[in-house]
């Protein structure tokens, strides 16, 4: 940050580079928040700095930050940033949310020991507050600081910043009712509060929880999303501007670690070794799975390496059909049949899903029947299936229909036969006994596996359970299933 090498800035001049570039300002304010300790400038922090930058520039609007506990998500963002902003613009108006009051509060006193310090008013001698309540930090410019929590009324605020700062606590992620209300009110309610919504901005960040957590759900409309694992899975190349022209590239290669030098590997590890596995993947590596049911563990499923397949002796098409474009999807579950040291097996291939209106999903069935040759197609003819199972056979497929009753759970298809009757947390059972003796294997990636492994971990309590129907269907009926699958040819050959 120095023009020359060599040449130490007064604090006049770091003052200056202060009000005019944020990473400058948090290395100034650290010690307000943390006397007697200096920040360690991790690359991370550079990356976060810029991309305040943008966003006070106005080049980015509405942004997502995913980091693990105890990275210094919340000063950053809460606390400096928002104290940052203020100094920019004394009449900012800014909410700030946190899941309670008392975060909430505490973000706040943060944000006034900074706004109060020696060494802010060098930097922002125009910002000056004159009200002090423990939500409220108000200037005398008309700006404020309004924090609360989730489900507070805010009525009566506006916002030229909102900041959401862990709006949800753990046992708020495997509740859908909890995620419901805390999703409908941030929508509803809190981003209406927007004075002008084509300038406002929005800052959401927290550590993941859920698949559909809010930080989900505000992803589908930000201009950026930064979450970073704290052990990289994959490369990550994150590059930002600011309008001064100036650049950030962020890179990390697998293996990194977000926090170093705070932690090495042997730290990680031992974390790691005392966290539920659930909470490392999702807080730790913001890659969330639904908090399993108990049903069935996923770790049940045998792994296949995709990149090595063995030969099929048949494959198998399993379908749970969906009504229309609205509504839920079809869904194709694939299974290769073979035989290992005598034991039958089916491997899932691969998962379609498709939102299709329901002549669109004949024909997408005998599309992929005529490309992938299955020599048994299963159909719960129930509902809108059994229009779709009539029209495949009219184009010439042999379709097996899932019935639920034991012992038969499929039979060919035809006017004689058993109705579809068993529920669904039935086949998922006798289902979990053939995953659980080995008997069916997933591979070890793949892009619609944690997708699929979610619903499998959840059901019953998925809110889609399309992916768990299909597999059902075929794996809880396994003699029949192999049996007809044996009897009859590949299809279109």
């Amino acid at each position: 940050m120095l023009d020359k090498p060599g040449n130490i800035p007064t604090k006049a001049e770091f003052s200056a580079m202060a009000r005019v570039n944020f990473l400058c300002f948090v290395e100034l304010m650290f010690p307000v928040l943390f006397p007697g300790k200096k920040l360690v400038m991790v690359d991370y922090i550079e990356l976060l700095a810029a991309v305040f930058q943008s966003v006070e520039d106005g080049l980015l609007r509405r942004v997502n930050v995913n980091l693990p506990p105890r990275t210094m998500k919340s000063v950053l963002i809460s606390v400096l940033y928002s104290a940052w902003s203020m100094g920019l613009n004394p009449a900012l108006r800014v909410i700030a949310v946190s899941y309670g009051d008392d975060l909430a509060h505490h973000l706040s006193a943060e944000t006034r020991k900074v706004i109060q310090s020696k060494a802010y008013k060098a930097i922002f001698p125009n910002t000056v507050l004159q009200k002090e309540a423990v939500n409220q930090l108000t200037t005398t410019a008309g700006g404020y600081r309004y924090a609360t929590a989730i489900h507070s009324d805010v009525t009566g605020f506006g916002a030229d910043l909102i900041i959401i700062d862990d709006p949800m606590e753990p046992a708020d992620a495997i509740s859908d009712s909890r995620k419901t209300k805390i999703r409908d009110w941030v929508l509803s309610s809190l981003l209406t509060r927007f004075d002008n919504s084509a300038t406002g901005r929005r800052i959401t960040v927290m550590h993941r929880l859920a698949p559909d957590d809010l930080s989900a759900t505000l992803a589908e409309t930000a201009d950026l999303v930064v979450c970073l694992p704290l052990i990289a899975e994959e490369a990550q190349h994150i590059t930002v501007k600011t309008k001064s022209g100036e650049q950030t590239t962020y890179n990390r290669e697998p293996g990194h670690l977000l926090t170093y030098p705070w932690h090495d590997h042997e730290t990680v590890a031992k974390l790691k070794k005392e966290t539920p596995k659930h909470v490392f993947e999702s807080q730790y590596q913001q890659r969330p799975t639904r908090t399993g049911s108990g049903m069935l563990s996923i770790e049940k499923f045998r792994r296949y390496d995709p990149q090595h397949l063995p030969v099929f002796e048949r494959l198998i098409h399993s379908w749970d059909v969906g009504a229309t474009i609205g509504g839920n999807a079809s869904v194709c579950v694939k299974f290769g049949l073979r035989t290992e040291e005598g034991q039958d097996l089916l491997y899932i291939l691969g998962v379609v899903r498709a939102k299709l209106e329901l002549p669109e999903v004949s024909q997408l069935i005998v599309t992929l029947a005529k490309i992938e040759h299955p020599s048994l197609v299963v159909i719960d003819d129930r509902g809108v299936g059994l229009g779709v199972r009539q029209e495949v056979q009219r184009r010439g497929l042999t379709v097996a229909r899932g019935v639920g009753k034991p012992p038969k759970a499929i039979e060919l298809a035809g006017d004689i036969g058993l109705r579809p009757s068993a529920g669904k947390i039935e086949k998922f059972g006798r289902s979990g006994l053939r995953i659980a003796d080995g008997s069916v294997l997933i591979p070890t990636s793949a892009p619609w596996l944690d997708d699929f492994l979610d619903e499998i971990a959840s059901f019953p309590n998925s809110p889609d359970k399309d992916q768990v129907d299909a597999m059902s269907q075929t794996v809880a009926a396994w003699r029949q299933s192999i049996a007809w699958a044996r009897m009859f040819k590949p299809a279109f050959t």
